[in-house]
């Protein structure tokens, strides 16, 4: 008799509103119970929560009992602007349906301590969620208007047939104990094993499949370290369909809340963070920087990915973060405009690409508008032209110059100036001497020309005057050219970091005048390194890919940079702690992060803090050859 009293005790959420008692909801159970109450303590909505059991003779006794810590905070929609479009509810586990629920709701994912992939399977957090009016009917709302239009349908229909989703979504979650041999698969075997598991299963169900089985390996886990890292345990380098499922749950986690805060927690600017962003993308994390382990193996996930192809989900989820930081209004730096544009400087010259800068034409967009207002004179911002031309002029390839102004041609802001862009884009196809400026490694010159033609097209370049461009680049003869080896990138790869490439066979034009014949020497515990026959730029720094690699605790890993732009040798410093140059002739010059310098004739690079007990790196350097 007392096992069926205990049974039949029920456990109120009760809410405190205007001083007056309310039951917010009756559970079966006291775990159910709790975790609404908990949810609600972080909406900070009421100020009292409590949990109150009622056995089955009527005796009531409070469990939990908690206060608000804030009172006035809510939890609501964030605004987005996209959203990916589902007709059937098994498209609602597909990735891009699951980045939307993620960005839309923001949040609410934040506060829960989830991912969409666990909740998506959990039918009382799912009707906990509709019972939130603050939460669920916004957010149907702005999903309808946004969707409509895809459908060709009223604002009020498409929310009906949403609402009707999210019904067929709960059905689902009933029923999710029969995906458990799949949970058990992923446990066994790993990636590979799940999807053995689910072979002989319909295409569409791949998805609930999937999350289903992640969602259940992630939700022991409360805190995002943890469930970054048991994603990453999963990794195998060369399958490709393992990278791309660790990769889409990767970029779900990390672009939450809690982990943007970890890998920026330590910047004392907004450039700061942004650089740190840009690190984590190239692999080049500080391992000395309070980063958390799972954010450093990310970190050089992406960094061993040779391809460039892997984890771009998570290379744009960064990015993106990277672009909300542009287009605020905060400033890069607390020291004034000039720091300001040094600042820029940096993060520019971090998102090159071989045709066009990281992120494409959000990214170009992005950058544009930053550019004006860093780069303004007198309180005035720089024009949109001079802008576009100084970005435009970071790049020391045609390749990358015409890359970005077809992707600013692309985006809304560019084409509203369209015309500008376009008179841009012609004059940098009348200085191309050659096919091989635009090509990447391995990609035919008829592959370039169709890749020209489809970015021309989008970027609203008149169709006569695209096609007279691409026609111009057919147009050199195959004997004025000449195979070289050559370095570059797929073309279109814009979302990630620069991979490794490979030497590959290039042409160049037969008629052009030589490159004069500079070069810089550099000098360090008797390696001597040449530039450019190690390529246009060099890294300095403790990375086991720089050019000259330091064993001193006080250099970064990419301490500072060596190039070649347009017949002048530069050296930029991107750490911490700053690079002294000392020129034969001439004052000494310490540079600080984002400053760039000239090179010419000898001195010595120094770097090291004797302040640390250490003996400074002294690196020679000679500059000979030009005209």
């Amino acid at each position: 008799m007392a096992m069926s009293k205990r049974r039949e005790a029920r456990f109120e959420v009760v809410v405190e509103q205007g001083g007056k008692p309310n039951i917010d909801g009756v559970f079966e159970d006291e775990k159910s119970a709790t975790e609404r109450a908990n949810f609600l303590l972080r909406l900070a909505k009421f100020p009292v929560v409590r949990v109150v059991k009622v056995t089955g003779t009527g005796r009531e006794e409070t469990i939990f009992q908690k206060s608000s810590s804030g009172g006035t905070k809510l939890t609501t929609i964030s605004p987005i602007e996209t959203a990916n479009l589902c007709t059937d509810v098994l498209q609602v586990f597909s990735f891009d349906s699951r980045m939307t629920l993620l960005r839309l709701l923001r949040g609410y994912w934040d506060d829960q301590g989830v991912i969409p992939s666990e909740q998506l399977h959990r039918y009382y957090p799912l009707r906990y969620f509709e019972r939130e009016a603050l939460l669920f009917n916004p957010a149907v709302s702005r999903l309808a208007t946004i969707q409509a239009p895809m459908l060709g349908v009223k604002p009020h229909e498409r929310y009906d047939q949403i609402t009707r989703l999210f019904t067929a979504l709960k059905e689902f979650a009933q029923k999710s104990d029969t995906l458990a041999p799949f949970d058990q698969a992923l446990m066994r075997g790993g990636i590979s094993g799940l999807l053995l598991a689910a072979v002989d299963r319909p295409v569409e169900e791949r998805d609930r499949i999937v999350t289903h089985a992640f969602g259940t390996l992630l939700e022991p886990h409360r805190e995002w370290g943890a469930k970054l890292t048991a994603v990453l345990r999963l990794h195998q380098e060369g399958d490709g369909e393992n990278t791309r499922l660790v990769d889409e749950f990767s970029a779900e986690i990390v672009d939450g809340r809690e982990p943007i805060r970890a890998l920026i927690g330590y910047a004392p600017d907004l450039a700061s963070a942004l650089l740190a962003l840009l690190a984590a993308l190239r692999g080049d994390l500080d391992d000395r920087l309070p980063h958390t382990e799972p954010l450093l193996a990310l970190s050089n996930a992406l960094a061993s990915d040779g391809t460039g192809f892997g984890f771009a989900r998570t290379r744009e989820a960064l990015l993106h973060r990277i672009r909300g930081g542009l287009d605020g209004l905060t400033p890069l730096t607390r020291s004034g405009a000039a720091s300001d544009a040094r600042a820029f400087s940096s993060i520019v010259d971090g998102m090159i690409a071989f045709d066009g800068y990281m992120g494409g034409p959000a990214m170009a967009e992005s950058l544009t508008r930053r550019g004006k207002t860093v780069w303004a004179t007198g309180g005035t911002d720089l024009p949109f032209e001079e802008t576009m031309t100084r970005l435009a002029g970071r790049f020391n390839t045609a390749a990358g110059r015409l890359g970005y102004l077809l992707d600013l041609g692309a985006s809304p802001y560019g084409h509203k100036k369209i015309s500008t862009v376009i008179q841009r884009v012609a004059d940098e196809f009348n200085r191309v001497k050659s096919a091989a400026e635009l090509a990447a490694p391995g990609a035919s010159l008829q592959e370039v020309r169709e890749g020209l033609g489809r970015r021309l097209r989008a970027a609203g370049i008149p169709r006569a005057l695209a096609d007279g461009l691409i026609a111009k680049i057919a147009a050199i003869p195959d004997d004025q050219r000449v195979s070289m080896t050559g370095i570059g990138v797929v073309t279109g790869m814009r979302t990630g970091a620069v991979p490794h490439a490979r030497p590959t066979d290039m042409t160049v034009d037969m008629q052009a005048p030589p490159a004069p014949a500079l070069r810089l020497t550099l000098s360090y515990q008797g390696r001597t390194v040449a530039v450019p026959d190690a390529g246009a730029d060099l890294v300095i720094g403790r990375g086991a890919d720089c050019g000259i690699m330091l064993d001193h605790a006080s250099a970064s890993r990419r301490h500072a940079l060596v190039r070649l732009r347009d017949g002048i040798f530069t050296l930029e410093d991107l750490s911490r702690n700053g690079t002294r140059l000392v020129p034969q002739a001439g004052e000494q010059r310490l540079l600080k992060m984002g400053d760039v310098a000239p090179l010419s004739g000898r001195g010595e690079i120094v770097i090291g803090s004797l302040d640390l007990g250490e003996h400074p790196a002294r690196i020679a350097w000679s500059v000979a050859g030009g005209r």
